[in-house]
Parts: C-alpha cells; structure tokens; sequence
C-alpha cells in the first residue's frame, strides 16, 4: 500500500515530450494562420477548452506538471487523439522550470524547437526530455533567486522569463517563411528585445544565421544621413557574419544610396552567406533591428529605410528559390512606441507584414510570476496587484524581486505607499519625461489623472496616451493605466 501511494506521488504531473508540444503548438499555429493570424489568448483558448487560463499556461509553457486529462482535453480541443509517447510523467519537485535558470544558454538555445514538423532538425531535443535525464536537484535548488535589481533584456537562461506561447509560437512560425517581416512593439520595458532574443535563438536552431543590430550604436550624424546609414548598416551586417567588408569598392555613387545596400545585399552578404561556415547550405539569414524608433527623428531616413525593407521582404517572396539569394532573407524591427512616429512618417510601411504588439500580462501570468519568486499570492491579492500595476512586465518583475528581497511587504506594496513610490521612482520619473517631450497630451492626461473613473477623450489623444503605455483606451474611454502613477502625476502636474 506505501508503495503505491509512492508510485501515485512519483506519476501525478505529466507534461508533453517533444513530439507532444510540436503536434500542439503546430495545431495551435495552424488554427491562427488560418484565421489570418488572429492571436489566440490563453482566455480565448480557456472558452474553446473548458481550462482555466492558469492551467493552459501550464500546458504550453510546460512550467509545471498536470493531470493527464488536461493533456488529453487540449488535444481533444484541437481534434487530436493524445497519444502514449505525446507526454510523460515528472518526478515530484522537480519543476522544469526552475531547470531553465539552471541551464546554460546553449543549453537554452537548443531547448527551443520547431513548430512544424518539416522543419525540424534531426537530433534536435525538447526541454522537458532533456530535463528529465538532468540529475535530480534537491528542493533547496529548485528556486534561484535573482541578485541584480530586474531591468532589460531578459537572458534566454532565465528562470524568471514568462513566456507568451501564442504569441511566441505566431513568431516562430513565420520567421521560417521566405521575405518574413515581423514588427514588434510595446512601451518600453515590455519584453520587445527579450523576445527578439528568443526568436532569434529559435532560429538558429533551425541552422539559419542571425544578426542583430540596434539602432542606438549609430550617431546622429550617421542617422540623419541615408548614405551614410546605409552603408553603417551593411558594414554591421557584415562585421557579424565575418564577412569582409567591401562597402568602399563596392558603392557606386551615380546608383543611389538604396540600389548600392541593396546590391551589395545581394552580391556581397546574400551570396557569400555560407561561405566558410559549417552551417548547411543556403542557410536563411536573421536580420533583427532593436530600436528602429531612433529612426523616427529623422521622418525622411525613416521613411526610406522602411521602404527599402518591404522592397528586400517582396524581392524574397518570389519564386525561383534556388537562383534567388533573397529568398533567405528574413526581417524582425523592434521599436518603442512611447517615442510617438511623427505624421510625416507613412504608417503602411510600419504595418508591413505581422504586426505583434506586446500585450500586458495576464493574471495567470502574474500568478505564474509570483510562483518563481516564492510569493504565495491569492486570487483577490493578485487583482490588486494588477490594478496597482498594470500587468506591466517590468512593474512586476521588480515588485516581486522588491517582495523576495523583502525591501516591501505586500501589504505596503498595495497601499502604494512612500516605500512603494520610492521603490519605483527612477520609473516614474522616465514616465514624467516621455510625458513632457509631448505638452498637447498634457491637458487630457491631467483630467484622466484626477479621475478616478474613465474619461471621454479626443480618440487621437487617447491612443497616443495608450502607445506610451500611460493610460488604457476603450469605447473612446481613457483610464489611467496603474494606481501607481496617480499620486506621483497628481503631484507633478498641479
């Protein structure tokens, strides 16, 4: 009888194996492309299922062991069968998740895997697999503690990364496709680089070269130039990818600016792309662009330099792949949109392709959040929280490590106290300054901060106040965005 009271222990939570999450998040994928890549929410899927949102997040994000009949009821919604080798069983304690913060960011790398069977890499392993055979770590182990005040990119080895799997998994789906263009955007501090970063990983676990190149490391002398940009451009590019760089003999200058980047695309970086590298054959190349807003100052640069990448993705999606060396190109633009686009900017070019704009957490999430800072944290505690907060990512990464560190108490924390204010005042104060850069907003958000219920406001406004992530907007009603703004905008702008 003690040993089947064991035996029940050691089987009660049961996660997918490789094959399992591919055949779900590949059902889950082909769904949203079919609805034109309508994002389906945890939310959305909890009506389709019957699952709690938190229960989903566990299945996809396969954070934590469920019972088998939650697998079978996921695939069930996606008119599968869950077969024996789609999930296994977890030994007691031992969280994968905790095993993320404790791998290496190689490791990381190769634990993000295909969505689609045929482009699935042979050897390659799922996370929960390769957990399993991992040595068992004591319970003392399971939960590392972040030392660094949380801020910026989050590393693929974190253990306090949150994944958003459907949005992720529209990601990673596309970026496989020929002249791909994914545009990520959100207020700052959301997560836009940190999944740059993870799509970026995912695809060179399909054997594709990346590249990333931010914005801010070009001067403004080189950014209110398009010759000069285009070339710092090309020049990045090839310092990457170790390729020699043959700018100065290859311009010509009687050809324009944007027909030299783009030859020299095609003959110098796109040709020689697999030169010299043991990758395979006609490997897809990875361009990321963080910090495509340090453009918006220069209306002009910007407007060229988009539409010279919608040219690039439409040249890659024609046919005749084997003589079009543009058909491995693939392009992902990152930009803040608290730096607000001027007018003169053309807004088609920024809505080319898949547009993904960062969501805030979920409650399940923040939950979720909680849990891999050791906070026990209630339901009603939880709404208090985003109310306080918003599901903004950053907001609650430091409210948990502030809770963990126990420089807060939660109680404190809610009442938005002088501790909470202090706590987040370097925030606060990069909000008042985003703010003050624009004086026309500065009317309505002074009424929607006095109000405590939401306002009427003008719609250009509303949304101008939602993209620098201050205020939500809905049925042309703004409301502030956090509790935790209001008393620190009371002050400033009596």
């Amino acid at each position: 009888m003690q040993l089947q009271s064991k035996n029940h222990l050691r089987r009660r939570g049961a996660t997918l194996t490789n094959q399992g999450s591919r055949k779900l998040n590949q059902a889950k994928a082909q769904l949203e492309i079919e609805q034109n890549f309508k994002r389906y929410t945890l939310e959305d899927l909890s009506e389709k299922t019957g699952l709690t949102p938190n229960t989903l997040s566990k299945v996809f994000n396969c954070s934590i062991g469920v019972d088998k009949r939650t697998l079978e009821c996921c695939f069930h919604a996606f008119n599968m069968t869950l077969l024996k080798d789609d999930y296994f069983y977890i030994e007691p304690h031992q969280d994968n998740l905790a095993e993320i913060g404790l791998m290496s960011q190689a490791e990381a790398c190769v634990c993000i895997e295909p969505i689609c069977d045929s482009c699935s890499n042979v050897g390659q392993t799922h996370k929960m697999e390769r957990f399993s055979k991992r040595r068992h770590r004591t319970p003392d182990n399971l939960y590392p503690r972040l030392t660094t005040t949380p801020g910026g990119q989050i590393p693929l080895d974190s253990f306090f990364y949150i994944d958003r799997p459907i949005l992720e998994s529209l990601c990673y789906e596309a970026i496989q496709q020929p002249g791909a263009l994914l545009n990520i955007r959100a207020s700052k501090q959301m997560g836009k680089t940190s999944l740059m970063t993870r799509i970026l990983a995912y695809s060179e676990t399909l054997g594709d070269r990346t590249v990333s190149v931010n914005l801010q490391l070009a001067n403004d002398e080189i950014l209110q130039n398009l010759d000069r940009f285009l070339k710092w451009f090309c020049a990045r590019v090839s310092k990457q990818l170790d390729l020699p760089n043959q700018i100065a003999n290859f311009w010509d200058n009687s050809l324009g600016s944007k027909s030299n980047a783009t030859d020299y695309f095609q003959d110098v970086i796109l040709t020689n792309l697999d030169r010299g590298v043991s990758s395979r054959e006609n490997s897809p190349l990875v361009i990321a662009i963080d910090e495509l807003n340090q453009l918006f100052a220069y209306s002009d640069i910007a407007n060229e330099f988009l539409q010279l990448l919608r040219t690039w993705s439409e040249q890659a999606k024609e046919d005749n792949a084997d003589i079009n060396p543009w058909h491995k190109l693939r392009l992902v633009t990152i930009h803040s949109t608290e730096i607000l686009m001027p007018p003169s900017i053309a807004l088609s070019l920024l809505n080319t392709g898949l547009v993904i704009e960062l969501p805030e957490f979920t409650p399940a999430q923040v939950q979720d959040l909680a849990y891999r800072y050791e906070q026990e944290i209630a339901a009603p505690q939880t709404q208090r929280l985003i109310a306080l907060l918003g599901g903004h990512p950053y907001r609650l990464q430091l409210a948990f490590f502030s809770l963990q560190q126990q420089i807060i108490t939660l109680e404190e924390l809610l009442e938005n106290s002088a501790i909470a204010a202090a706590i987040y005042a370097d925030h606060l104060e990069q909000q008042w300054w985003n703010l003050q850069r624009y004086p026309d907003l500065l009317r309505s958000f002074t009424e929607i901060v006095r109000q405590s219920s939401p306002v009427d406001c003008e719609a250009v406004q509303a949304s101008q106040l939602h993209k620098m992530g201050l205020v939500h907007f809905h049925d042309m009603k703004a409301r502030l965005a956090c509790e935790l703004f209001r008393p620190f905008f009371c002050d400033r702008l009596r």
